[in-house]
């Protein structure tokens, strides 16, 4: 990166953080307000689970932004891309397609490319991997879920991996005591769905149970089936028709003094069948139909110690296997069925995985306060791709998925310091080594070792009980993956992507603004990053191979918002989001940049019937910084409206009824990045009641 890059990213920091002093000096002789412990939340005030001091999103020196269990439900949601569209600087591509979905985070991440450890999706800390042309990458069923938490920015690669470029997806499934209240022994919880737009329907079963003081035991079941869903015009999109079926069993046992200890096993298994295209991201008909099933299953057991008195120790310990897999029958390509696919193939990954950390707390003196996590994390990925073909014969992987094995080991250490209540500053640190092994199928037989290094330093300063003002220097490095590498009969080592990132920007919080007891929240996160050797990969039709090549220097930059509201009554939210990315080395656009988005949300609680009803508004921008003008994309505006009761008295106590309109106008739109039409007007109902 040349001086003067640096020195625009120094002056994106700079003027942020001027602006907030500037803020504060005017301001210095008003009276600052106590934060009252009973103000109404908004998203902004969501507890972030992460290593240190227990914060909320607002008081955290990166944009971190949790989606509660109570905005999942809200969101009647059943794909990730509905649980986060509320999330500003994250896009979810084919957010309708259950079977097509992929991530990008603040402009990385393309539906074709290799970008699943750019941007890191983890369930219960066990990362979550498939990478497939022309397929999605996550399959989870959001009704196992509880939380959702997305952390922006290379800076979450300290805790999670070397090479999130984009960021980290972190959730987190349901618990027991989710649903057992006091001393309850039992509880049931049902609930049934429906969406108009493919009729489709869902239904929930979940039992939780408290045996013994200290044992809990938790087991869900979830049956669903949707059609084919319709675009604003009425036609039929096609290839959204499958049934799927999935379910968790989580026990919990606590012992020690004070049941400081734990064992928790945890097994989940999402499965999803259907007919329809091999290719989930284009509905391109070209490469075929076949039968398809996709299932996700991770097994989990752990052990947490918090050492009850002793504040050095706080040991965590985690071993899981997980395994994502699409099996294709009857695949008919193209004409006929057979070459070059095969007629029938499966796609895995096998994954083991296992961690252990501990956090140290301690005081370096009177006014400081020092959390120190520290780690070490072992992967285990094996890749296999078996074909079957017309003539009985079988087929090791293929030139654009070639199979193998990816051996990871990482250590990791990040501080915290509290000091006097007012600053805190975060430095971390991980060393991660890869080593990529070929499979069966590739010609060359040759490992790539390399060695990625990802330190930070990331710091928030109280300047009054109203005002923050934050910053972060992260530096993280992506090495390659299996499909960069290996081309089924060649060997490339392009070398590893380098991302220096620097993040700056103030938070707001105010109380009894515009009603007794309310709440107003917000925050601004500005961020530059700088990529060198940024990889992607494209497919040769010509030789129906699949290339990757390397951009010399890539930038990324833009401004992240969000706010807000919350009072006994109103309640409110904002997001918006505005990315330029720019390939430098050829003096074009980055083709992986989501348009400029706004999202406002207005809702209002009629207490007395226990009701709530809310509109929200999202905002699309055209999108026509783009290299090729067919890519360009049309702005569009989305609008929805939701209806909450949750009765409190009677034998409906206990009940939650939802009821929606998504894109109310039956909007036509098609997401950029997105190769297909979005839903139409859809009508959403669901009936819960926990006994």
């Amino acid at each position: 990166m040349s001086i003067s890059r640096y020195s625009r990213a120094a002056l994106l920091a700079s003027t942020t953080l001027s602006l907030a002093l500037i803020s504060a000096a005017v301001s210095a002789q008003e009276a600052t307000q106590p934060v009252a412990a009973d103000s109404p939340a908004t998203m902004l005030d969501e507890i972030i689970v992460s290593a240190g001091k227990e914060k909320v999103a607002i008081d955290t020196p990166q944009a971190v932004t949790s989606v509660s269990q109570e905005q999942i439900e809200a969101a009647q949601a059943s794909t990730l891309g509905e649980i986060l569209d509320a999330v500003p600087g994250i896009t979810t591509i084919n957010a309708d397609n259950a079977l097509g979905q992929s991530i990008n985070i603040r402009g990385i991440g393309s539906a074709l490319g290799s970008g699943e450890n750019r941007n890191i999706i983890q369930v219960d800390g066990v990362t979550s991997y498939f990478e497939m042309y022309r397929a999605g990458s996550f399959f989870f069923d959001s009704e196992l879920l509880k939380e959702v938490e997305v952390l922006r920015g290379p800076a979450a690669s300290t805790l999670f991996s070397a090479g999130a470029l984009g960021g980290v997806v972190s959730a987190r499934t349901k618990d027991a005591s989710d649903l057992l209240e006091g001393d309850d022994k039992l509880a049931v919880r049902t609930k049934a769905m429906w969406d108009s737009n493919g009729n489709g329907a869902r239904s929930t079963v979940t039992v939780a149970a408290r045996p013994l003081e200290n044992l809990e035991l938790l087991v869900n079941l979830n049956y669903g089936r949707d059609g084919d869903y319709e675009g604003a015009d009425g036609a039929d999109l096609g290839n959204s028709r499958m049934t799927d079926l999935s379910g968790i069993a989580k026990l919990k046992y606590s012992f020690g003094a004070d049941n400081d200890q734990s064992l928790i096993a945890s097994y989940f298994n999402v499965n999803k069948s259907g007919y329809g295209l091999y290719d989930q991201t284009t509905f391109s008909p070209g490469f075929g139909y076949a039968d398809q099933t996709t299932s996700e299953q991770q097994a989990l057991l752990a052990y947490e110690n918090a050492f009850s008195g002793n504040d050095l120790l706080d040991v965590k310990a985690q071993v899981s296997w997980s395994q994502t897999k699409r099996d294709l029958d009857d695949i008919t390509f193209r004409a006929g069925p057979g070459a070059p696919l095969g007629t029938e193939a499966e796609y895995v990954y096998n994954n083991w995985q296992a961690k252990l950390e501990n956090t140290s707390e301690f005081r370096l003196s009177e006014g400081v306060q020092t959390y120190f996590t520290y780690g070490v994390e072992g992967k285990y990925q094996e890749r296999l791709n078996p074909r079957l073909n017309p003539d009985g014969s079988s087929t090791p992987g293929s030139s654009s998925h070639p199979e193998g094995e990816t051996h990871t080991l990482g250590v990791f250490g990040q501080a915290e310091f509290v000091i006097h209540d007012r600053l805190t500053l975060i430095p971390g640190m991980r060393v991660d080594h890869s080593r990529l092994k070929p499979g069966t199928g590739v010609a060359l037989r040759k490992d790539l070792d390399e060695t990625a290094y990802s330190p930070k330093l990331a710091a928030i300063y109280e300047l009054t009980n109203w005002l923050n003002v934050f910053g972060s220097v992260a530096h993280t490095e992506r090495m390659p993956v299996l499909d960069e590498v290996f081309s089924g009969d060649g060997f490339t080592d392009l070398g590893k992507e380098k991302s220096n990132n620097f993040e700056a920007g103030l938070g707001l919080k105010f109380n009894d603004v515009l009603l007794e007891n309310d709440s107003l929240r917000f925050k601004v996160t500005g961020f530059y990053n700088s990529i060198d050797n940024y990889l992607y990969s494209s497919r040769d039709h010509a030789t129906g191979k699949t290339i990757t090549t390397a951009i010399d220097e890539a930038r990324i930059k833009g401004i992240e918002l969000e706010a807000g509201y919350s009072s006994d009554s109103w309640y409110g939210n904002l997001g918006a989001s505005v990315t330029r990315g720019d390939n430098l080395s050829d003096d074009e656009y980055l083709d992986s940049v989501a348009a400029d988005n706004l999202f406002l949300s207005v809702g209002y609680k009629i207490t007395d019937y226990n009701l709530d009803v809310s509109w929200r508004s999202d905002l699309y921008a055209e999108q026509d910084r783009v290299n090729d003008a067919d890519d360009a994309s049309p702005g569009y505006a989305l609008h929805s409206a939701r209806l909450a009761w949750k009765p409190e008295d009677g034998f409906l106590a206990g009940s939650e009824v939802r009821a929606s309109v998504t894109n109310i106008f039956d909007q036509k739109h098609t997401a950029h990045l997105s190769e297909t039409e979005g839903k139409g007007r859809s009508f959403k109902l669901s009936l819960a009641k926990t006994f």
